[in-house]
C-alpha cells in the first residue's frame, strides 16, 4: 500500500472524527472532496506505478509525486481557514500539483499514448485533476463561477477527482486483467467505446450543465452507462484475479458502481423532464459514498493487488 494513502486516510479518519465530534465545521460534501487528494490520488498514482513498473513515467509526473502528500496537505489546511484569499492560496499549492501532474499527462499524450487505449487513459486521467483544483480554489475563493454556488461549485471538483481522474485508471486496469485484443468474447470497438465513455463523460457531463438540460441528459446517460458497463467488466475480468483479496474488493466496487449510477440515472432523469427523485444533500450522502468509497476506494486498491504487470519499457521524459 502507498505510504502517502496510508498517511492520507489516517488524516482523513482524524478530520472525520473531529468534524462528527463538533471540532470542525466539515460537510459531508467537504470529507468527500478532501478524501480525493489525501486518499484517491495516491492511489491512482500507486496503480499507475505498478502497471508501469519497468516504465519511466515522465519527469513532470516523477516531480508530483513527490510533493504529492504536502500538497494534499495544503488543501486540507484551507477547509480549516473562512473562505477567502488565504484559503484560496491554500487550495492554489493542490492546483499547481494537479497541474504539474497534467503537463506529464500531455506529455503521455505526446509521445503516442493516445495511440493505444489503455496508455491514453492515464493521460486523459491527470488532465481533469488541473480542472477539479480550479473549481476548489474558486469554493475556497467563494466565487460564485458561471454563476454556479455552493455546494455546487465544490461538488464539481468532486466530480474531477472521481469521475474524471480515478474512473479512467479504473478502466484500464479492467481492460488489462481482460486482455480485450485477445478475448473473442469482448470486441475491440466494444472496449474502445466503454474506454472513451468513461474517459469523455465527466467533460461531456460538465459540458451538458453550460448548453442545457438536454445535452445534460444526454451527457448523464453516457457517463452511467460507460461506468455500468465499467463494473459490468470488473465482473467479467475478475476470473483472471488470483488473489482472494483482491477479487472481494473489484467485486465490492462492481457493485457499489452500479448503486451509485442507478441513482445518478435517477437524478438525471429528475432533472428533466420530471421533478427531482433526490435531494441534492442525499445524492452526496448515498451516491458520493458509494463512488468514493465502494467504487474509487475498493477498486484502486483491488486493482493495485491484482492488476497484471504488462508494462511498456519505454519512457517517455
Amino acid at each position: 500500500m502507498n505510504r502517502d494513502a496510508i498517511v492520507g486516510g489516517v488524516l482523513w479518519c482524524s478530520l472525520l472524527v473531529t468534524a462528527e465530534a463538533g471540532g470542525l465545521e466539515l460537510e459531508w460534501i467537504d470529507l468527500l472532496f478532501l478524501f480525493a487528494p489525501l486518499v484517491v490520488v495516491p492511489l491512482g498514482l500507486e496503480l499507475t506505478r505498478r502497471v508501469e513498473q519497468a516504465g519511466l513515467p515522465p519527469r513532470p509526473e516523477r516531480i508530483a509525486r513527490l510533493v504529492q502528500l504536502p500538497c494534499a496537505l495544503a488543501a486540507t489546511i484551507s477547509f480549516c481557514v473562512s473562505p477567502g484569499f488565504v484559503s484560496a492560496g491554500l487550495a492554489l499549492v493542490w492546483l499547481l500539483f494537479c497541474a504539474t501532474l497534467a503537463l506529464g499527462g500531455v506529455i503521455r499524450l505526446r509521445c503516442g499514448a493516445c495511440r493505444k487505449v489503455d496508455s491514453a487513459l492515464p493521460g486523459a486521467a491527470f488532465l481533469y485533476l488541473p480542472v477539479g483544483a480550479a473549481w476548489l480554489c474558486a469554493s475556497r475563493l467563494g466565487l460564485k463561477p458561471l454563476g454556479f454556488e455552493e455546494p455546487v461549485v465544490l461538488l464539481t471538483a468532486v466530480h474531477f477527482h472521481y469521475a474524471g481522474f480515478a474512473a479512467p485508471l479504473l478502466a484500464r486496469s479492467s481492460i488489462r486483467a481482460l486482455g480485450p485484443w485477445r478475448a473473442p468474447s469482448l470486441s475491440a470497438a466494444l472496449v474502445r467505446a466503454l474506454a472513451g465513455g468513461v474517459a469523455l463523460g465527466p467533460a461531456l457531463l460538465a459540458a451538458g450543465f453550460l448548453l442545457g438540460p438536454r445535452v445534460n441528459l444526454v451527457a448523464a446517460v453516457i457517463l452511467v452507462a460507460s461506468e455500468i458497463g465499467l463494473a459490468l467488466s470488473f465482473l467479467v475480468a475478475i476470473r483472471h484475479v488470483s488473489q482472494p483479496q483482491a477479487r472481494c474488493l473489484v467485486g465490492v466496487a462492481a457493485a457499489a458502481a452500479v448503486f451509485a449510477m442507478v441513482l445518478a440515472a435517477l437524478w438525471a432523469v429528475g432533472e428533466y423532464p420530471l421533478e427531482p427523485f433526490l435531494q441534492l444533500a442525499e445524492m452526496a450522502r448515498f451516491h458520493g459514498t458509494a463512488n468514493a468509497f465502494g467504487f474509487t476506494l475498493c477498486g484502486l486498491v483491488g486493482w493495485s493487488l491484482a492488476v497484471p504487470v504488462e508494462a511498456d519499457r519505454r519512457g517517455c521524459r
